[in-house]
């Protein structure tokens, strides 16, 4: 941004941090950058300049110390507000986290300025006068931060408070869902979603522009429960509601490779990178929809590629994937471990490991990798499936049978059940009913194939 452009925008975060300090909930805790930049930055520096010069003016006209002890504490106070949003902006935002800092010197020189006032025009009659006005105008600041507190104690609630006035306020978005990727409680961002529709009820109408981002945030959630076809829905609306959106785009992308769609998916992850959008996002669906194509090398470089420009977990997942399947197994450890350090409780990332150690033939390696996996996640039917065969290939029998009697038992409706219980030659009595099976054919059946996450990044 050019430093015309940044004096702009600095000058218009001071004013606003300004008017936040008088009042903490009159405006959003983090403004969105104005449109008319020049024009908001030149107004912005007006008004300064004539708090000051009001300030100066005021002081010689009164004449006394006070009155220029409050033109000194205005001065203070602006100098401040012109100083602390250095500080919090970036990813140190919200502004509203300084406000304090503005406030305590505005307030005093209020107060001062008022107990000025009041010497000079309330007259001998009221004894108490400078004390009485500078008290008023205390409480005044006492109450409107006090009230703000909850608020000003809180960037999440700022963020939901800068939500609430701008539904199309991404940086808002992204904040209150990025503590949930980091802490992989990633049900949980339907939820945010959800709010942040209900803020904006407009939203559910065809035509209406607001709250894209909230409806790409909901189809992150639901490509994350494996709803693809929802997923799509909401990150059709979002692109189409808001076409220069580049994370809409990015999310539509992203649903279209899952839901089916990768023929779609590459031209859109495509037109959006030569547009200048998030590369980390972009070659992560452009890598998931070159695979859905099977031209698994070209994916594999663009999951890298994703990795290189950023990326999370999902691109570090689909990259380990991808090795598994080119046969790398070492380059695919090489990847998968350092989740399974990060997140013990990563179930996709420890059933990979599980199969590299499997196609290892490392037979106390993938059990235990299995076993972790379903630990973390007992809905895991491919690590259940898996168990089942590397048992029995072990010769183990009986707990062969027992991972297939569970396997049937938690996914009745998964074909694979009873082509695994006649390999294993298991009974279906104990899992449910119906007669026993014939003899197992003893066909090893390969293990299934890595798990590639939709989830978040």
């Amino acid at each position: 941004m050019p430093w015309l452009a940044e004096l702009a925008l600095h000058l218009s975060r001071a004013l606003h941090l300004a008017v936040l300090a008088i009042a903490p909930t009159w405006l959003s805790p983090e403004p969105l950058p104005p449109s008319a930049l020049a024009l908001s930055g030149a107004l912005s520096a007006a008004a300064l300049a004539a708090a000051l010069g009001l300030s100066a003016w005021f002081a010689a006209r009164m004449d006394t110390r006070l009155a220029r002890n409050g033109a000194a504490l205005l001065w203070l106070a602006i100098a401040a507000a012109l100083a602390v949003p250095l500080y919090y902006r970036g990813p140190r935002a919200p502004l509203a986290q300084g406000a304090v800092l503005v406030a305590v010197p505005l307030w005093a020189a209020l107060a001062t300025l008022a107990a000025a006032a009041a010497e000079q025009w309330l007259g001998s009659a009221f004894k108490h006068r400078r004390m009485g006005a500078a008290i008023v105008v205390i409480g005044l600041g006492a109450v409107q931060l006090v009230g703000a507190a909850p608020l000003l104690g809180s960037p999440e609630r700022m963020w939901w408070a800068a939500l609430r006035r701008d539904g199309a306020h991404l940086r808002a978005v992204d904040e209150l869902a990025r503590p949930l990727r980091e802490r992989r409680k990633l049900d949980e961002l339907d939820a945010v979603a959800a709010r942040c529709l209900k803020m904006h009820p407009a939203a559910a109408a065809p035509a209406a522009p607001a709250t894209c981002a909230c409806l790409s945030l909901r189809a992150e959630a639901r490509l994350h429960s494996r709803n693809a076809v929802a997923a799509l829905r909401d990150a059709e609306a979002a692109r189409e509601r808001c076409p220069e959106q580049k994370s809409a785009r990015a999310a539509l992308a992203e649903a279209l490779a899952v839901a089916g769609r990768p023929e779609r998916a590459r031209a859109e992850a495509q037109a959006a990178l030569e547009d200048g959008g998030d590369p980390s996002r972009l070659r992560y669906a452009l890598a998931l929809a070159l695979q859905r194509e099977g031209r698994l090398s070209e994916a594999r470089a663009e999951a890298e590629g994703a990795i290189e420009a950023g990326a999370g977990r999902k691109a570090r997942l689909l990259a380990g994937a991808l090795a598994i399947l080119a046969g790398d197994l070492d380059g695919a450890r090489a990847r998968l471990a350092p989740l399974a350090e990060q997140d013990p409780s990563d179930a996709e990332a420890l059933y990979n490991l599980a199969l590299v150690a499997d196609k290892r033939g490392d037979y106390n390696g993938a059990r235990q990798g299995y076993l972790a996996a379903l630990k973390a996640d007992p809905r895991n039917a491919d690590a259940r499936y898996n168990l089942a065969l590397l048992t029995f290939r072990a010769g183990i029998l009986e707990e062969s049978r027992h991972h297939v009697r569970k396997f049937i038992d938690a996914f009745p409706d998964d074909p694979r059940g009873q082509k695994l219980a006649q390999t294993t030659g298991t009974p279906l009595g104990a899992a449910g009913g119906g007669s026993a099976p014939p003899a197992p054919s003893g066909a090893r059946r390969p293990p299934q194939e890595p798990a590639a996450s939709s989830g978040s990044r």
